[in-house]
């Protein structure tokens, strides 16, 4: 590795040191490779003096790919101390299964599970499973190549509160929406972007929502650099929660 390499790294890392939360991962790959591959992404975070602070955070993008089929799977957890005293404790695991060309070439048939809780944002659990359709559009020119992918379909899920233990079971909508902006040239990066929408199809008042995006660096063929920002909707969350909740951050990974 050159020594140029090794100051990037040596930047990155300072700058990881110094992030805010984790955002969950985005698949950037438009055309993964054959068998097992993926990214893993660690953050850590600390200050002491009058106030001592420690936050950790792992996550992991892993996929296998076997001809036209896709199995995928997205972890990120986070977990935070603050004076001894824990404040921050939130995990995210989804896996997704992706038939591709399944109805005809470029429509695709997706089914998916879902487990997540946050402590700190009154959610002890939500679970969700569910499926869809997903389209996907490629357009290429000299600056770049431009992937973007529209998905619909539903789930059923089940949300406990931590605060008093009520539970709430609905079926929801699923509409999103994504793009990777791959660029080329001397100065190569990906810029990236999503959002999901997803009403309670009996109660369409009650929605929620997210949309997180972000710019990718490559520093070696294996190491990347990326800034993240995520924002997230509830129309009607549980008592203790807020209705909206804004994450940003800057994220060192390595892929495999």
């Amino acid at each position: 590795m050159s020594l140029a390499n090794k100051s990037i790294i040596a930047s990155a890392l300072l700058g990881v040191s110094f992030a805010s939360h984790a955002i969950t991962p985005i698949d950037t790959s438009a055309d993964p490779k054959e068998g097992f591959s993926g990214s893993v992404g660690l953050g850590l975070k600390g200050k002491s003096g009058g106030k001592d602070e420690q936050e950790y955070n792992i996550s992991l993008l892993g996929r296998h790919v076997a001809g036209e089929r896709t199995l995928l799977l997205v972890t990120d957890y986070n977990y935070g101390e603050t004076n001894d005293k824990k404040d921050e404790d939130d995990l995210f695991l989804h896996t997704r299964w992706i038939q591709n060309n399944f109805f005809r070439p470029s429509l695709d048939l997706e089914m998916f599970a879902q487990y997540q809780y946050d402590k700190f944002d009154d959610l002890e659990s939500r679970k969700l499973a569910g499926s869809g359709v997903r389209w996907r559009f490629k357009s290429e020119d000299d600056a770049g190549v431009l992937n973007t992918t529209f998905g619909a379909g539903g789930f059923v899920e089940e949300e406990e509160s931590e605060s008093t233990g009520e539970t709430e079971s609905n079926w929801r909508g699923n509409f999103y929406g994504k793009w990777v902006w791959d660029r080329k040239g001397n100065f190569p990066f990906k810029l990236y972007g999503r959002l999901y929408v997803q009403p309670v199809l009996d109660d369409l008042g009650d929605v929620r929502a997210t949309g997180n995006g972000g710019i990718q660096f490559s520093i070696t063929d294996t190491i990347a650099l990326s800034f993240d920002a995520e924002v997230e909707y509830d129309s009607e969350p549980f008592d203790e929660a807020d209705s909206t909740n804004t994450e940003y951050g800057v994220k060192l990974s390595y892929a495999f």
